[in-house]
């Protein structure tokens, strides 16, 4: 039995792990879709104001403006560079939590079956303690009485 209790809470941690673990992944999911959100907004930005310029340049435009612009998406392509790595490390870490998470489910049901297994060999023990009982009262039953 004290085998048994020790594998039930072992099995309870692991329950608990399982369950830090989804929460982990859950957070490093909604981080990740934050970073994608923030990456593709910055793309957006930037197809917008090269779209507007476009327009600007067609006008015409002087030198150092054309210039600013230049610097202007220089400084932006950095930045988006900078996010691209940051929805990089988000993936990274995403994946992290999952393999975490499938390893802490391989270690719940590892525990659980092993609990299963003991249940059924103590199911199996008591029910042949049961038959050799049987047994002996028939046995007993049958034997005449001297």
């Amino acid at each position: 039995m004290a085998a048994s209790s020790a594998l039930k809470m072992l099995f309870d941690l692991a329950n608990e792990a399982v369950e830090v673990a989804m929460q982990n992944l859950a957070a490093a999911n909604k981080t990740l879709q934050a970073s994608e959100q923030k990456g593709q907004m910055l793309a957006d930005y930037k197809q917008d104001y090269m779209t507007q310029y476009a327009q600007k340049l067609r006008k015409g435009v002087g030198k150092e403006q054309h210039l600013n612009y230049q610097q202007f998406l220089q400084n932006l392509q950095q930045v988006i560079d900078g996010q691209n790595n940051v929805v990089i490390a988000a993936r990274y870490e995403r994946d992290k939590m999952h393999a975490l998470l499938v390893e802490a489910q391989r270690k719940k049901m590892s525990y659980d079956v092993l609990i299963k297994r003991g249940d059924q060999k103590a199911a199996l023990k008591a029910i042949k303690q049961e038959q050799k009982l049987m047994d002996e009262f028939a046995m007993r039953r049958k034997t005449p009485q001297q």
